[in-house]
């Protein structure tokens, strides 16, 4: 209960809990809090430390992700989440959560993510780190010498955020912020609400308003769609309070419905990227695509003047930031490895797509140089088959006047090989065809690992990625959890070891 619920370790001098446990089995004697904390806790941090360190030493290539939190306490921490294919099924484990003793910089941060990954001995298989768009985020991973990607999710909410406050809708969102904290303060006017509800909707279930959360994404859009679901009842109750707050005029209440459609396609996409159970790093490409798309189109179908607006600031504000994805070297990568998208996932920049194309195949001329064995390779032809090819000497007088030539020759057919596998490869797998969107491209590629042993290789470094730096973040839902008001003094240290024990609880018994 304490690792898995996240309990505090007080609820064993609870009465209720005891009287549970004596129905349950009498005579038991609950452990006390001292052994509790500092034996059977330390003994299971130490167990699943030794599991996840066996686990990462069985995988070739990790990606990360991390990010800073501040708790009530006002204790600042930084979490880091590793993700892998492991037998091609996608694993992600916390590696930490600490306390930061010092201020965020760049080389603070480094100094401390380079520490943790020392510690599971995976620095040198970590290629890739995922962070928000804090500028000490960006500039500690360049220091660490990793390539950086930006979360897919902080940056769509950036979009929306900078759309909604550039657009004369900042003072409307501050209207509908008002009535929403007004009824949720007033018991007054939450009765009145649900009262008119049940009177001009007798069969459905009346609900509340939603509030808007700053650091929860799509929390403006649910504000507002709940709002303007209710728009009849919430009239009629402030009417009859003798309107305790400025409601909304009728022009603004015309408004939300174009604000509404325009930010529906950013939620389901944030939803999508923030999967924690699926290959998500390769829909990128796609879906921005798709996205570009969708809200052109929406600025045509937008019924008033601050829909259009709104259409408008968003397109220019979503170029801007996602202009350069498809030259990213791990998105465009992720996009051609995954089947379900290869060259579709640039049908609108075809020299991105050659550029990617190019890259990776040069990436592959490199596995296979790595797995070239002494004497007889078997290698790829262009019929799809395989064909023996020797690098055995076959003069057997070392001292013969051919040596040189011959050793120049070898060396130039091993280098001719390898270019030409890697071409033949290639072609052979983007000329596949492609899997329906709602496949699993890792369940693919298990099934072809054989078929493509070193292409497999790349697939299983670059589908592991994760789009988003949100599994930090749900880190830090986790901690504000253990620092409740019941346990609000609790050590550092012993809340990471529950932190770290709670995330990884498929290592437990």
């Amino acid at each position: 209960m304490i690792i898995k619920d996240l309990q505090p370790f007080s609820i064993r001098e609870d009465a209720g809990f005891k009287e549970l446990i004596n129905y349950l089995e009498t005579g038991y004697k609950i452990p006390s809090r001292y052994i509790l904390n500092n034996t059977l806790l330390d003994a299971q941090y130490t167990e699943v430390q030794k599991k996840l360190k066996e686990e990462l030493e069985s995988v070739k290539y990790v990606s990360i992700t991390t990010d800073g939190w501040t708790s009530r306490a006002t204790t600042s921490y930084q979490a880091e989440t590793a993700h892998y294919l492991l037998n091609w099924e996608l694993k992600s484990a916390l590696l930490g959560c600490f306390e930061c003793h010092e201020r965020h910089t760049a080389e603070y941060i480094k100094n401390e993510l380079n520490r943790l990954l020392i510690h599971w001995s995976i620095q040198n298989k970590i290629f890739v780190c995922v962070t928000d768009n804090a500028a000490n985020m960006k500039a500690a991973i360049r220091l660490s010498n990793y390539e950086h990607l930006t979360c897919v999710a902080h940056t769509l909410n950036l979009v929306v955020r900078a759309g909604l406050q550039d657009c004369e809708l900042g003072d409307l969102i501050k209207k509908i912020k008002a009535i929403v904290e007004h009824v949720h303060k007033s018991p007054v006017a939450t009765k009145k609400l649900i009262a008119m509800q049940k009177q001009l909707r007798s069969n459905q279930k009346p609900v509340k308003l939603k509030r808007d959360v700053v650091t929860r994404w799509n929390s403006t859009l649910d504000m507002i769609e709940r709002i303007c679901s209710l728009q009849e009842p919430l009239e009629a109750s402030l009417g009859i309070l003798h309107n305790p707050v400025e409601n909304l005029s009728e022009g603004e209440w015309q408004t939300l419905p174009d604000v509404i459609k325009i930010l529906k396609p950013f939620k389901q996409l944030t939803r999508e990227m923030s999967s924690g159970n699926k290959v998500t790093i390769s829909m990128v490409l796609a879906s921005i695509e798709s996205m570009s798309t969708i809200i052109e189109n929406l600025e045509t179908n937008a019924s008033t003047d601050s829909g259009k607006k709104l259409t408008n600031k968003i397109i220019t504000e979503f170029k801007s930031r996602f202009k350069n994805c498809n030259r990213h070297p791990v998105l465009s990568k992720a996009a051609l490895l995954d089947p379900r998208f290869k060259k579709l996932a640039f049908r609108f920049d075809a020299s991105s797509y050659e550029s990617a194309k190019d890259a990776l195949k040069t990436e592959l001329q490199k596995e296979f140089n790595f797995h070239k064995l002494s004497g007889e390779r078997v290698e790829p032809n262009e019929n799809g088959s395989t064909s023996a090819v020797s690098t055995d000497d076959t003069d057997a007088n070392n001292d013969s006047i051919w040596k040189d030539f011959d050793a120049l020759a070898t060396s130039a057919s091993a280098s001719n090989s390898t270019v030409s596998s890697s071409i033949i490869t290639m072609r052979q797998y983007l000329e596949e065809r492609i899997i329906p969107r709602n496949e699993c491209p890792s369940k693919w590629w298990k099934a072809r690992a054989i078929l493509y042993p070193e292409l497999s290789n790349l697939a299983e470094k670059y589908l592991s990625v994760t789009a988003t730096s949100v599994p930090s973040e749900r880190t830090f839902s986790e901690s504000g959890q253990i620092l409740s008001e019941r346990r609000s003094s609790i050590q550092p240290k012993r809340m990471e070891k529950i932190l770290f024990l709670n995330m990884n609880q498929r290592f437990l018994p």
